[in-house]
């Protein structure tokens, strides 16, 4: 029998989650267990999900472990079932939601996951009128790879990397993978996503992008300090950032792109964790404090090269850990 477990971190954030839940009430096709993760101090959470026990199969997890990874893999530790989704709480899926990105993984033998496009709700006027991108979830081989999930238009079609407030994993990949616990960040822990998607291409494994399945994103704010994909620059989180891309590359990566990716960051990289080729900033962006960003993203791509150099024989996915 396939049954479908959901994981859903959340932290001191009760009006989103419980949106969030409403949702999956509406599903055309159930969940037979919502697993939340809960952190010890958070007080409010627990109410929210009295609220819904006699509506839904959910419960508490005690979430253990650094952030959102650790509150993930302690729920992961708890899934036996066949298909796992993963959901933000401060998302909405649509009624349809798990049943099509069902109908994508059971499609094909080498597909292990799919998700939709989450339309992003901190700026609606901006995300109304954005063009929309085809090249969204790619490893390139020259080491570029693409995000932008969110403004992603066009048909249902293969990616490498998911965005993971909204997917659906085939459980024994997921398991087997677990979520990498050596990333650096007190709460999101940024690029786990492109972990599993380096792990799944490495088996040559392919994962689907449904832009046309919509999820509203209500983008809550957090309470980890994490400021930087909330506009405003913080070293460390910038830092944490840098580290993570880099130390994913290294470890994960395989082949070629093991190598072009970090090539890509020192030399392009993005306005948040620059390269050199955007060298200009500190003429054309002065307020953008380009000297901060290009230290920050400098001490973590060195602490991840320092780190993964030093630690590979030790380095594996800490699923076990972070539950025990």
């Amino acid at each position: 029998m396939e049954n479908i477990d959901i994981i859903i971190p959340t932290l001191k954030r009760p009006d989103h989650l419980r949106r969030c839940l409403e949702a999956l009430k509406k599903q055309t096709t159930p969940a037979d267990q919502i697993l939340v993760g809960v952190r010890a101090d958070d007080t409010l959470t627990p109410e929210v999900i009295r609220e819904f026990d006699s509506l839904l199969p959910v419960r508490a997890v005690e979430a253990r472990g650094v952030g959102v990874v650790g509150s993930m893999n302690s729920c992961l530790a708890e899934c036996r079932d066949t298909w796992i989704v993963l959901l933000d709480d401060d998302v909405e899926i649509p009624p349809h939601w798990i049943a099509t990105m069902l109908g994508h993984v059971r499609s094909r033998p080498d597909v292990v996951g799919a998700s939709g496009r989450d339309m992003l709700m901190d700026h609606p006027e901006m995300r109304r009128n954005e063009p929309l991108v085809e090249d969204v979830g790619n490893v390139h081989w020259f080491g570029r790879v693409t995000g932008g999930h969110h403004h992603g238009g066009g048909k249902p079609r293969l990616v490498q990397v998911l965005r993971g407030s909204n997917c659906l994993f085939r459980g024994d990949f997921l398991r087997r993978c677990g979520f990498e616990a050596g990333l650096r960040g007190k709460g999101a822990q940024v690029n786990w996503e492109l972990a599993l998607g380096l792990q799944a291409r490495a088996r040559k494994l392919k994962m689907i992008f449904d832009p046309t399945v919509r999820i509203i994103h209500n983008v809550a704010p957090r309470h980890d300090g994490d400021t930087v994909h909330r506009g405003v620059f913080n070293f460390e989180g910038t830092s944490d950032i840098a580290y993570n891309e880099t130390f994913v590359a290294v470890k994960h990566g395989k082949g070629l792109v093991r190598w072009t990716i970090p090539l890509w960051q020192a030399l392009v990289g993005s306005h948040v964790c620059p390269g050199l080729a955007r060298a200009g900033d500190f003429l054309l962006r002065p307020r953008s404090q380009p000297a901060q960003r290009f230290a920050a993203t400098f001490a973590g791509r060195m602490a991840a090269i320092k780190g993964s150099l030093s630690s590979a024989p030790q380095a594996g996915n800490l699923l076990t850990a972070s539950a025990s």
